[in-house]
């Protein structure tokens, strides 16, 4: 055999041996999938370098919690410096669209916390904020009874790491949101239509089956008794109990009431005969609200007769009027005569006002304002206006036409006067009598913060879905357990 092709053969042998050592090595030394699943994502050394300041919160986390926080911190942080702070989206052209860059940005934190494995506990269980009223809270600082709400809610699942994502009340964009993450989705809190869209026409269908399942949508109405659900009453959300000797099947999560502490509680016996008229706005007072009291002349003649009891006596409101400058122009509003306006004030004042009063008066609107129990918890009666049917009973509240505070239909003197609408005695007596007897401060069991937070862990960790599924099966089977004009035919 020629010399060149034995050395041909033998290179060719040779190159083989090497491809079965080589081979035989990889299979010795090959990683399993564990190996791979168990190694550490590692990130550049800048990502774990960065000198980014962490929110005090994070100190009141477990030592667990409060690792994972930090570093997700850091590592969205620097995801963040890709993506502009707070875009422009347009301005008017497009709306105040700002709900829409926090939630991609909650998104990102994510995918962050998942790629890195540093998410929380609940983290990665997501609420979805679609209520108009939320909305006007978080971004426009809206402290109305559903705002007070709101901010309740927002801090008991943000101290206990859930994900909050706002949409609005733009349903395109809830069904955006919802499809990006449906598993992660505990609940959707909103109302029935908003800017863009309908609920029913997002929702989960035989024909729609990417849409939101009924199950997971929560018709949210601050006020008690309203009966929207397309599934059933548990799915009607409520952040007021109302006033029913029988037992409310609806979710209801109060808002919280918290001990008076800023500012200070003043005994009774401290302040001046001052009584805090409830009312924000100057056309409370004119029959367009339809006023308790149409009578206007009655705050100066209570004021003759009850200066002479209680020295210093007077009638205090802050409120101011929100019409439009022509409206103003063609019909004037004053307020009656008697009463002292402090003007429009912000939160921290109106409390420092109404601590500084010994009875809050209701004038019949608004309804269920939050502010009655702020009262009650600084030591301070309230006087509910009411009415009633021509068939309703004194003893019975749940017969009567109207109240302005339904709730607090549950509590009788000293904590509460009930006075009949356009009974000019009564008023005049329940102011005397609530002078009189001073309270301590008290807040409504149900309005505590040990409740509310009782409660929306029961709402988190209901099987919502089973609950649905049932309620289904027995609406299938001509069986209806549950209330409301608007219950139907609904897809898990």
């Amino acid at each position: 055999m020629p010399p060149t092709r034995r050395l041909s053969s033998s290179l060719r042998l040779l190159l083989f041996l090497l491809m079965i050592t080589v081979t035989g090595l990889v299979i010795v030394y090959r990683p399993t999938i564990s190996d791979i699943k168990s190694s550490p994502y590692i990130l550049p050394s800048t990502w774990q370098s960065m000198p980014i300041p962490i929110p005090p919160g994070i100190d009141e986390l477990s030592p667990k919690e409060k690792a994972l926080a930090i570093k997700q911190i850091h590592y969205a942080a620097k995801v963040e410096t890709k993506f502009r702070p707070n875009p422009n989206w347009g301005g008017r052209d497009h709306g105040r669209e700002d709900y829409k860059y926090y939630s991609e940005n909650e998104l990102r934190k994510l995918a962050v916390c998942m790629a890195t494995d540093t998410c929380r506990q609940n983290q990665t269980s997501v609420i979805i904020l679609g209520h108009i009223f939320n909305h006007f809270h978080i971004y426009e600082g809206y402290m109305g009874g559903e705002g007070i709400w709101t901010a309740s809610l927002i801090e008991t699942l943000s101290k206990w790491g859930y994900t909050i994502l706002h949409a609005r009340d733009d349903w395109i964009y809830m069904w955006y949101l919802y499809n990006q993450i449906p598993d992660m989705v505990k609940g959707i809190i909103a109302w029935r239509t908003g800017q863009f869209g309908t609920f029913e026409e997002q929702m989960k269908t035989g024909r729609r089956a990417n849409g939101i399942p009924a199950w997971q949508f929560f018709v949210y109405n601050y006020f008690p008794d309203h009966y929207t659900s397309i599934v059933g009453d548990a799915w009607n959300m409520h952040s007021e109990f109302g006033y029913s000797q029988h037992q409310r099947n609806f979710t209801f999560i109060p808002y919280v009431v918290e001990p008076a502490t800023i500012p200070p509680y003043i005994p009774a016996s401290q302040r001046p005969n001052q009584v805090y008229i409830l009312a924000k706005f100057v056309r409370y007072f004119y029959p367009g609200a339809q006023p308790a009291w149409e009578d206007r002349g009655i705050f100066l003649r209570a004021k003759e007769i009850l200066e002479k009891e209680f020295p210093g006596f007077e009638f205090v409101v802050g409120c101011r009027d929100d019409r439009n400058a022509g409206q103003q122009e063609e019909v004037p509003m004053e307020l009656p005569p008697g009463i002292r306006n402090l003007g429009q004030m912000d939160k921290v004042e109106f409390e420092r006002q109404l601590a500084n009063s010994r009875v809050m008066l209701g004038i019949g609107w608004p309804t269920l304002s939050p502010s009655p129990h702020v009262a009650l918890s600084l030591g301070i009666p309230f006087i509910s206006p009411f009415s009633m049917h021509g068939w309703s009973s004194l003893d019975d509240p749940e017969t009567w036409a109207s109240s302005q505070h339904h709730t607090l239909k549950t509590l009788t003197e000293p904590y509460v006067y009930h006075v009949l609408r356009g009974n000019e005695t009564q008023f005049i007596d329940a102011i005397r009598k609530a002078l009189s007897t001073p309270i301590e401060p008290f807040i409504l069991p149900l309005m505590t913060r040990d409740h509310h937070e009782k409660q929306v862990n029961k709402w988190l960790n209901t099987d919502w879905k089973a609950k649905a599924a049932k309620i289904l099966e027995n609406r299938k089977n001509g069986k209806e357990t549950e209330n409301g004009n608007e219950i139907g035919e609904f897809t898990l």
